[in-house]
């Protein structure tokens, strides 16, 4: 009688553990955003530099583009000297019922002292025929460079946006292009690229693309990681010959496959750079 005691009451528990991890991933997690704080240095800047970036927002059916504005607010409060999105606005689930134009202007309101600046990820070459994505990120005003590069030259920096490594035709040699004496931002959408770059004149990497594996379950993850983006998952890393390089792999905002998140906060990552 008691063995059956002890087997019911692990059974009640047992099930109680699952029903709440079910709850808290499915509609706990996903809805939450934290601002990730790092402070890096740089010999390159002559004052604090504040970057903002954001990526993998993949607005639509599992992410509803009514949290953009929550978004906004949270960049905003930030007070960023730039702005950076790493790719996969909408989510690819073959079409897209939003109106373009909300998103658009939801991204307009974000402010940033020198500019906002984004990248292209897979999913919008998914999606190439369904929307116009560069279309949409300048008009909420941002630039989106492809295999390209622009110069801040009154905070002495240079910004090198590569075009997406699983569906474009990223330009690997964009390191060299790096300006010797300036902080130099390489911006893609997945990770590992750099590994197959020259990045050593690179002071700073930002990328997303993993979601920080979105359902963190330890032997189940690193099976489900996305091409692109099994090595560096999320968080910083030193990278580089000397461990030169700084490189953040953002957790991302939204959801691809299903609507749950576990052990991956959706984040917006602040960085400051002093000197």
């Amino acid at each position: 009688m008691k063995v059956l005691q002890f087997f019911l009451t692990g059974l009640i528990i047992f099930a109680f553990l699952i029903l709440s991890g079910y709850i808290y991933a499915r509609y706990i997690e996903p809805n939450l955003l934290v601002v990730t704080t790092e402070k890096l240095e740089s010999s390159e800047v002559e004052a604090p530099l504040k970057i903002v970036f954001f990526g993998d927002t993949h607005f639509g059916e599992l992410y509803d583009v009514s949290q953009l504005d929550r978004i906004v607010k949270k960049i905003n409060e930030e007070n960023p000297d730039i702005v950076i999105f790493t790719g996969d606005l909408i989510g690819a689930t073959g079409h897209f019922t939003g109106n373009p134009d909300r998103i658009s202007q939801g991204l307009d309101q974000i402010k940033a002292n020198y500019g906002k600046y984004a990248v292209f990820g897979n999913h919008e070459y998914a999606l190439l025929k369904t929307y116009d994505y560069n279309g949409i990120m300048k008009a909420g005003g941002f630039e989106v460079l492809v295999n390209d590069w622009l110069d801040i030259s009154k905070i002495n920096v240079r910004l090198l946006g590569l075009d997406d490594y699983s569906n474009g035709s990223p330009d690997l040699d964009l390191g060299y292009e790096a300006l010797d004496g300036a902080y130099n931002i390489l911006m893609t959408h997945e990770p590992d690229v750099v590994d197959e770059m020259d990045i050593d004149g690179i002071q700073l990497a930002l990328a997303g693309h993993t979601h920080g594996g979105q359902i963190s379950i330890p032997l189940l993850t690193e099976r489900i990681l996305p091409s692109g983006g099994k090595k560096y998952v999320k968080g910083l890393y030193a990278i580089g010959s000397n461990g030169q390089t700084d490189l953040f792999v953002t957790r991302g905002i939204g959801m691809t496959d299903l609507p749950f998140r576990f052990m991956s906060v959706p984040e917006i990552v602040s960085l400051e750079i002093n000197k």
